[in-house]
């Protein structure tokens, strides 16, 4: 008697901000909607998953949601990830999941991934259904070149979506010429909000080919000097203040990026109850956008991260922690310098 279907295991890449969380979304959206079982996989850099929340949101009849934060799946996580998607492969058929979507940390290289397929624990229960890597065309096209970990996670891809066309036509354009330069074999689709044109390849029908003779993963290529801090809220925040200190330049370091969830002081709970707004910033642009309460009916935590390199951690806490607008009476915290 044949054994159960394989599980299709769906590889979702690309660099910090390039707006992959929102392409899984779609991507889940569109599994249940086909009526399968879907489960998603969310490895975050740093301690604190906001993808993670943002998931929860917007698809809370999954099969399965796992989180793995402060770590990579392809390195320091690798054994996690094994665990969870055996985890999945163990249910009884009728209740495990049929596909599974793995979103990485935008610092992930994404070569060692590319091999569970051959996991004694996983072994004829997994297959690699393909690897989507989403690149924003509000970068600046000569990443391609000057970023190495950008440039393997686009030539490992079976499928390439250049999110964000909307936003920057002209910068589409000028990177759909570059990628289609460097990877001629590779197809590439321009979306938008992270809906891909209609007739557009499937995602899950990828084909991922062999890694190149001596291609091995780089550790130089992922998460090099980067860190990321975080500080949960316990008041609504100054949206103007917020603004303004995600768009500043930083008197210390660079910021790579930076996500959360907050409460805006002012602004009253929309009609669906909620008073959560999601905030990311990448590229330059910060973006604002409404987050409904998670399925149990709660709201969110309110959460910020940041990733950046040589950023003072202590300054960026006291002033995220300086944004918070505290009711009359309330104390507010104060972070203190060692």
């Amino acid at each position: 008697m044949d054994g159960p279907a394989p599980l299709d295991i769906l590889i979702v890449t690309g660099p910090l901000g390039a707006g992959k969380t929102t392409v899984v979304n779609r991507l889940l959206k569109a599994e249940v909607a086909a009526s399968r079982r879907v489960a998603v996989l969310i490895n975050e850099f740093g301690a604190v998953s906001v993808d993670g929340t943002l998931v929860d949101t917007e698809r809370p009849e999954l099969a399965g949601v796992e989180n793995l934060v402060n770590g990579c799946v392809c390195c320091s996580l690798r054994d996690d990830v094994i665990t969870t998607l055996k985890a999945w492969c163990d249910q009884p058929e009728a209740q495990r999941p049929q596909r599974v979507v793995l979103e990485t940390t935008g610092l992930a290289d994404p070569t060692d991934l590319l091999d569970l397929e051959q996991e004694p624990a996983l072994a004829g229960r997994l297959r690699l259904a393909g690897l989507l890597t989403v690149i924003s065309c509000l970068a600046p096209v000569d990443h391609l070149k000057t970023k190495p970990l950008l440039h393997r996670q686009a030539a490992l891809a079976s499928l390439i979506h250049l999110s964000k066309a909307d936003l920057d036509p002209s910068g589409a354009v000028a990177w759909e010429s570059e990628l289609h330069a460097a990877f001629r074999h590779i197809p590439l689709v321009a979306t938008r909000q992270g809906v891909a044109p209609e007739g557009s390849p499937d995602p899950w029908l990828g084909d991922v080919r062999p890694l190149p003779e001596g291609w091995e993963a780089s550790d130089s290529t992922s998460f090099a000097e980067a860190r990321s801090l975080s500080l949960h809220w316990d008041h609504p925040v100054d949206p103007a203040a917020l603004e303004a200190l995600l768009l500043a330049s930083p008197t210390q370091g660079e910021l790579l990026r930076a996500k959360g969830v907050c409460a805006f002081a002012g602004w009253a709970a929309r009609n669906d109850g909620s008073d959560r707004w999601a905030f990311q910033l990448a590229d330059g642009r910060l973006e604002i956008s409404p987050l409904p309460l998670l399925a149990d009916g709660t709201a969110a935590a309110c959460v910020a991260v940041a990733i950046g390199t040589n950023l003072d951690h202590t300054q960026w806490k006291k002033d995220l922690r300086g944004l918070e607008v505290a009711p009359e009476g309330a104390r507010r915290k104060v972070t203190l310098r060692n």
